[in-house]
């Protein structure tokens, strides 16, 4: 986090790792603009990776003899896929080989001035002291060569943007947006982990509208007027001014993004939608040549109703993708070392006698202790909580990391902060209110170390005041194709009970905010990336339900429900089938008695009141 009074772009230039991407393809007049842009900015990217696109002018010349202060990656693709697919190559390259933190990316037109990533960087940096709450891009003010704001890179403040969100982005000098060009937008990385690619397909023109409005359906994203870049287009103006035979790409591409995609709300579709239609009409009444621009238009038509294709067959004998095989990348280069850090976040409203039991529980009291323990205070903690910390900082046998949050943030964002600072690939979660039994992490430990699973969580005893009281038993399925085919009906995994390797988590984007559901969709990315899930059938941590079964029902809990399934649905995992079952179900499960309630959630998980513990576990 920076420190108060830091410099932003200091802490940048210290911290996170910034790479860029150019996609360049036959532009050799302008590609060295670019680069020069780059190395005179007062921030420099650590990397700079440059697609180039199969130029024929001189350009794959000119790159093998490039000679500069600048740190670059060339990747001479052996034919043109488009700025999409060049895009595509270029952020899974920045991810996966360069382990970006933000990536910034450019077409080979654009010119960055000396302020473009330092303004940029600034803006995300000072939105919010935590990552999680930080903008998923920033875009800069784009401008033409005579400095007027280009029309065709200038972004629309978001409708309904809300006070909250206008708020926050004027306190960095910025405004709420919801769609960007990659004319200089500066992209967090966390946030493109957690989605697909660009799609190739798409070859030129609205690749970058699908993206970012991905990217930004469920987070912020911001435009400031203090970073500048300048686009030297041929002419100026929108992409409705004579734009040739590319008028057939923004006819089929749009329609992908509006009848195919996922990235726009039925609102925004509406709004949208009516918007590129007047362009559209404007196109065709003010060109001379209506019989060749209706070819286009009819064409676009035609081919967007063929759907377009994955990213593999795209690039298909161009380029070999790694962010898609992610799973196996990391299964490959993990450690086998056994040596985990315990994750812990605590909150004003936990009580503190909870909190000690449950400290101990998981340190002292386990017969494999963790090697370090990292606990987020998310925000200021009662005096009585703090003291419990403090002395067991002071008494524990294993290292311990105290993070201060400045005010509650919530459960995904102090889990990211927290997991950024675990020392450790593997990581033990647990509650500030919950108990794990004594050999929890014998069990648990080494079944991620010997690499049988990438998550791998457990049975629990539920209990009211007295967790020697097993009230009932929630159990789990166990096989990871019974986990895995689960996830589209409910969350299988029992979040107080994981244990997970954290290059796993980060390799998808880490715990993002999903209000009571951090975890949930967390797994569904996982799973999705092909990292395999387990769960141990005996009971290994106590937790408590004191007014757990209250709180599961009504609007507040439905609620919670809708924004989770509508994330699922968003994110390619359920089909609409499955998102209307899931609504019906949940809707009739929260506005039931509590009483009944009580007995569905108990048979959906198996509950039964029995204690499932070995001889000793509490002495």
């Amino acid at each position: 986090m920076v420190s108060p009074g830091e410099p932003a772009a200091a802490h940048a230039a210290r911290s996170e790792r910034i790479v860029a991407v150019v996609v360049t393809y036959n532009r050799l007049d302008l590609l060295p603009q670019t680069l020069a842009g780059i190395a005179c900015g007062q921030l420099v990217p650590h990397t700079v990776v440059i697609i180039n696109n199969a130029s024929t002018d001189g350009t794959s010349d000119y790159l093998d003899s490039l000679s500069n202060e600048l740190n670059t990656d060339i990747v001479h693709l052996p034919k043109n896929v488009g700025g999409a697919g060049g895009f595509a190559v270029g952020i899974d390259r920045a991810l996966a080989r360069h382990q970006a933190d933000l990536v910034w990316v450019m077409d080979d037109d654009t010119e960055p001035t000396a302020n473009t990533l330092s303004e940029a960087y600034r803006a995300w940096a000072d939105y919010s002291p935590v990552r999680s709450e930080r903008p998923v891009f920033v875009a800069s003010k784009v401008v033409w060569d005579d400095g007027r704001d280009h029309p065709m890179n200038t972004m629309r403040t978001m409708f309904a943007a809300g006070e909250e969100r206008t708020q926050k982005a004027a306190a960095v000098g910025a405004r709420p947006i919801r769609s960007a060009s990659f004319v200089s937008v500066l992209l967090d990385a966390a946030a493109m982990r957690a989605t697909e690619l660009p799609l190739a397909d798409f070859f030129i023109w609205n690749d970058d509208f699908e993206y970012t409005t991905r990217l930004a359906h469920h987070g912020n994203a911001i435009a400031t007027e203090k970073s500048v870049a300048l686009h030297h287009t041929k002419t100026f103006g929108t992409t409705d001014a004579n734009p040739g035979p590319r008028f057939y790409n923004d006819v089929r591409n749009k329609l992908w993004v509006f009848c195919a995609r996922r990235t726009l709300s039925p609102l925004e579709k509406l709004l949208y939608g009516g918007s590129t239609a007047r362009l559209w009409a404007s196109t065709l009444l003010r060109t001379s040549d209506k019989k060749t621009y209706t070819g286009y238009f009819l064409k676009g038509v035609r081919d967007a109703a063929r759907g377009y294709r994955s990213n593999d067959q795209v690039l298909a004998d161009v380029y070999d993708l790694e962010t898609v095989n992610s799973s196996q990348r990391q299964r490959s280069h993990r450690s086998d070392s056994a040596a985990f850090s315990l994750l812990m976040s605590v909150y004003a409203k936990d009580k503190a006698h909870q909190l000690k039991d449950a400290l101990r529980s998981n340190t002292e009291a386990q017969s494999l202790r963790p090697d370090e323990v990292v606990l987020v205070e998310d925000g200021p903690l009662s005096a009585e909580l703090s003291a419990v910390l403090d002395e067991f900082e002071a008494s524990a046998s294993m290292p311990v990391k105290r993070l201060a949050l400045p005010q509650n943030f919530g459960l995904a964002a102090a889990l990211r902060e927290g997991l950024d600072a675990c020392a450790h690939d593997i990581v033990a979660r647990a509650d500030a209110d919950d108990i794990s039994l004594s050999h929890r992490f014998d069990v648990q430990i080494p079944l991620i170390a010997n690499c049988t699973y990438d998550v791998v969580g457990s049975a629990m005893n539920e209990f009211l005041t007295d967790p020697e009281v097993v009230e009932s038993v929630r159990s789990a399925p166990s096989h990871p194709r019974t986990i895995s085919s689960t996830f589209a009906t409910r969350n299988p995994m029992l979040h107080p009970t994981v244990v997970f390797r954290k290059s796993a988590v980060l390799a998808v984007g880490s715990y993002t905010e999903v209000p009571g559901a951090e975890d949930y969709w967390l797994w569904v990315r996982m799973n999705k990336a092909g990292f395999i899930f387990g769960n141990v059938q005996e009971p290994l941590v106590a937790y408590r339900v004191t007014e757990a079964y209250a709180r599961r029902g009504g609007l507040v809990a439905f609620s919670k429900d809708y924004e989770v399934q509508r994330r699922l649905y968003n994110g390619g995992a359920l089909s609409k089938l499955q998102w209307a079952r899931n609504i019906t179900v949940r809707s009739v499960y929260r506005f039931v008695p509590e009483y009944v309630r009580k007995k569905i959630f108990r048979a959906v998980t198996r509950g039964k009141t029995a204690v499932v513990q070995r001889e000793g576990d509490r002495g």
